[in-house]
């Protein structure tokens, strides 16, 4: 039988905390804390993986923020599913608003992941991300020409 880990990352520009949760019992398979290198969450996966008996599928997800879509995208590369959290929609405990860790906040992801008690942000794919860049350069273009005309004009 194959087997859910839900995996929650707290990520942070140095390090990443990391949370796996049994999607059956509910239990923690593992936390740690590591420097932000997505070999060594792959590295967390697998010691993971070793340690359960059986197949294991995972699901890793972590709260929009400073990192963007690289780690999504450096995740997926590496062959694991991952989502990214809108904060906003996430279910927090009360308890989780007063003591707030790093360590918490990826338990937290990892039960929102589980019980699917979130909307994931959407992220865009390569055509999305050129049209983004063709518009921002049309709009340097018309701002350019401007600045032009008026230095004509003076």
């Amino acid at each position: 039988m194959k087997t859910i880990a839900y995996l929650g990352m707290d990520v942070h520009k140095d390090t990443f905390n990391l949370c796996a949760l049994d999607g059956t019992t509910g239990e923690i398979l593992g936390e740690t804390r590591c420097a932000s290198d997505v070999k060594l969450v792959k590295k967390f996966i697998e010691k993971i993986a070793s340690n359960h008996k059986g197949e294991i599928q995972v699901k890793a997800g972590y709260e929009a923020g400073c990192l963007g879509y690289s780690l999504h995208d450096l995740l997926e590369k590496q062959g694991i599913d991952c989502d990214i959290l809108a904060p906003t929609t996430m279910y927090s405990s009360s308890k989780n608003k007063v003591v707030k860790n790093d360590r918490l906040d990826a338990k937290m992801i990892a039960l929102n992941l589980a019980n699917n008690t979130y909307k994931p942000v959407y992220v865009p794919d390569e055509e999305d991300i050129c049209v983004k860049e063709y518009i921002r350069m049309m709009k340097d273009f018309k701002t350019s020409l401007k600045k032009i005309k008026q230095q004509v004009m003076k």
